[in-house]
């Protein structure tokens, strides 16, 4: 008789008990790493935004403003309205908690230094952070939300609000 080749159950159910640890063990990680995208993301798609509303203004020697609204954030000359650029908001917003300080906030307007208007020319208050966060925070550790800083002299930052203040990567 000859013996043919191939597994035996034993050895199957021990494969399967291995992938099913992996799975067990490695999802709730994985939640983590794709909450930390999406909230890195719509973090960098606001300082982009930000970055490029500041460099506009210095460009176009005029005051240029970023308004953030439910569809998305634009870039626009105060003057005449006229947008320069805009994002739909898709960039990975959606689940997430992102909150605009001070609160009723919609805008930043940059003057033709590359400057904080304040008040803005609406004479609403600019913005002056933004934090996002998930909505449904993953159990696993190395989550982290991102908090969005615009300082006065036009220039903005990503940070991380959770790491002491010694920390390069803390907020201000």
């Amino acid at each position: 008789m000859r013996r043919v080749a191939g597994f035996t159950l034993v050895e199957l159910m021990i494969t399967i008990a291995v992938i099913a640890l992996l799975l067990v063990l490695g999802v709730p990680t994985m939640r983590g790493v794709i909450e930390n995208g999406r909230i890195r993301t719509a973090g960098e798609s606001l300082k982009y935004g930000l970055m490029l509303a500041r460099a506009e203004a210095v460009r176009l020697n005029a005051q240029v403003e970023l308004v953030t609204g439910a569809d998305g954030w634009q870039v626009r000359r105060v003057s005449n309205a006229a947008v320069l650029h805009q994002a739909s908001g898709e960039q990975g917003a959606t689940g997430l908690d992102i909150t605009i300080l001070p609160d009723d906030a919609d805008r930043v307007t940059f003057d033709a230094f590359g400057r904080v208007v304040d008040p803005n020319p609406d004479g609403s208050e600019p913005i002056t952070q933004v934090d996002i966060a998930s909505e449904n925070p993953p159990t696993a550790s190395g989550y982290r939300p991102l908090r969005l800083q615009v300082l006065a002299g036009g220039a903005s930052r990503l940070c991380d609000p959770a790491l002491p203040t010694t920390d390069s990567r803390a907020c201000l």
